[in-house]
């Protein structure tokens, strides 16, 4: 287990229990049909608790359980920060939240058999945080010691709840962007989904078709269009959905870790730019 807390696995049905040494620590995990739901409670320092439900939506998962999941929750101590914020893509102006240092990992055992299509939505609410308009919170997501990547696709009220999706796993962190700056974050999402689109494992066909749609995107955000910008995106998402296949855009995640679920990336991306062009485009 990850962090500072170890945790002993208690399954009741479709309901896990993960109960800490340390006092009124908990992670409670539930499995119905296609969706997995994590309440968790850790402590902080003095009396203070962290407090959060993290949710996956999965599409035709196979072996989804709370022992095939590999969720696991910890409190971010100062060293532990300090490295994830050098892993951010704006380590300057991204950080981590003191009133919420909190990290939530999802790495699927690999003899499990865990597998999904397409996209899992990723829902992420904080109760510790506060929610305003152009609210600076945002959903990241990285490989284990990886870059951390943004996911975020809503940010809405309810202290603070992140939305965004994903093609695969592993750590997730809310982060506050001091000073953000969509036109180059949206510049870079671009670049982003360029590069994946030019992935050899993509038939010709789904590089033509999804290509067109990226560049009429990106020309109407360049011509300050945010809203046909995120209209193509809309476009772009529905091409991919009937393009998927083996054959086509691969869209299989195994918990093998030999398959790349690029279509869920793909969306990931999307997801992402629709919300930078969002707020360029006056969203709250």
């Amino acid at each position: 287990m990850r962090g500072s807390h170890r945790f002993t696995i208690l399954a009741i049905g479709l309901i896990a229990l993960i109960g800490s040494h340390v006092a009124d620590a908990s992670i409670v995990i539930s499995i119905i049909g296609d969706k997995a739901k994590a309440d968790i409670s850790l402590p902080g320092p003095g009396a203070t608790t962290y407090d959060s439900d993290f949710e996956l939506q999965f599409d035709n998962p196979l072996n989804l359980s709370v022992a095939c999941l590999g969720l696991d929750a910890d409190v971010l101590d100062a060293g532990e920060i300090a490295a994830i914020t050098a892993r951010l893509p704006d380590p300057v102006n991204m950080v981590i939240d003191p009133a919420f240092p909190v990290r939530v990992t999802v790495e699927p055992p690999a003899g499990c058999g865990l597998a999904f299509d397409n996209e899992v939505d990723v829902q992420w609410r904080s109760i510790n945080l506060i929610w305003s308009a152009g609210s600076p919170y945002r959903l990241m997501k990285a490989p284990v010691s990886g870059a951390f990547r943004d996911i975020t696709g809503e940010v809405s009220a309810g202290s603070v709840r992140v939305r965004g999706s994903t093609g695969g796993f592993s750590e997730f962190v809310f982060i506050k962007d001091l000073n953000p700056d969509y036109t180059p974050e949206a510049t870079a999402l671009y670049t982003q989904l360029n590069a994946r689109l030019a992935d050899p494992a993509l038939s010709a066909t789904v590089k033509a078709v999804l290509q067109m749609d990226a560049n009429l995107s990106r020309a109407a955000f360049l011509a300050g269009n945010y809203g046909a910008a995120i209209a193509v995106l809309a476009d772009f998402d529905q091409h991919a959905a009937d393009l998927v296949g083996d054959e086509t855009l691969p869209n299989r995640w195994r918990s093998q870790r030999d398959l790349i679920d690029h279509e869920g990336e793909l969306i990931s991306l999307s997801d992402a730019l629709k919300f930078t062009l969002g707020r360029l485009n006056g969203a709250p």
